[in-house]
């Protein structure tokens, strides 16, 4: 058969970077608290210099959160990549069996088997693993068939047949 890679890890090393956003701006929220909290006093909020000490708490928090969280997605993107690189990943082939799409709305995971492997996934997961569900412009249906690259369950490597 032929197929066509749809997927790969390494494609997109910062897959899942979006997950920092908040912290990023918590971290900034923090840092105006603690460093400049006259500028929210201008702007009416008054009890921002009453708190010093929960102001830098929570910037110190918002920081190491954001900071850990990004250490955490780099490195799980890393090993992925480099797990499909070196081929530490097992192959199955076949059809995509027992599908069973996630709802729009979330709220649940998409999940099917192929050649007696079972896989599941979603669109709100922060992984380093292919995770687009058919309900938001994924590839995977029912009668698919399949090359996948794996490690534990997490898709490394997706390719249909052309």
């Amino acid at each position: 058969m032929d197929y066509v890679t749809v997927f790969e890890v390494s494609s997109d090393p910062l897959k899942g970077i979006s997950f920092l956003l908040p912290g990023l701006v918590l971290s900034l929220v923090g840092a105006v608290l603690v460093f400049r909290p006259s500028v929210l006093e201008a702007i009416g909020f008054r009890r921002a210099t009453k708190w010093p000490i929960f102001n830098w708490i929570f910037f110190l928090f918002a920081v190491v959160w954001t900071v850990t969280a990004g250490i955490v997605i780099v490195a799980r993107g890393s090993s992925a990549a480099e797990a499909l690189e070196e081929g530490n990943c097992e192959v199955v082939e076949g059809t995509v069996e027992n599908f069973h799409p996630m709802p729009r709305e979330g709220h649940d995971t998409e999940r099917f088997e192929v050649d007696g492997t079972h896989f599941s996934y979603s669109d709100y997961v922060v992984s380093a693993g292919f995770n687009n569900t058919s309900s938001h412009g994924g590839p995977i249906r029912e009668g698919l068939p399949v090359r996948i690259c794996h490690q534990s369950g997490t898709i490394l490597r997706l390719e249909i047949e052309r």
